[in-house]
């Protein structure tokens, strides 16, 4: 997961985060298990490969049909665990 701030058009977006070296039908899975379970406005908690991360959820209702409006992935707290996993798997 990575969380980076960015410019777009002269705005600034403070802190982004996005997935990185996952599926897009692993992401599309895990977005709709997160909205799925936590509307209208939620969070869900995670752990994958011994890392904790959270999804956070907002709907958006047009013509009264109910969208994901936004979904995106927060760092979870860094263990030792996580840490000692995600340095062997980096150097297989």
């Amino acid at each position: 997961m990575a969380t980076v701030k960015y410019t777009w058009k002269k705005y600034l977006k403070p802190s982004g985060s996005f997935f990185i070296g996952s599926s897009p039908e692993f992401e599309m899975a895990l977005d709709t298990l997160c909205f799925l379970t936590s509307r209208p406005r939620g969070s869900c908690k995670f752990e994958l490969e011994k890392c904790s991360f959270g999804m956070t959820s907002y709907e958006l209702i047009q013509k009264e049909k109910v969208y994901i409006g936004t979904i995106y992935p927060t760092a979870g707290k860094m263990t030792e665990k996580c840490r000692r996993h995600s340095i062997n798997k980096s150097c297989m």
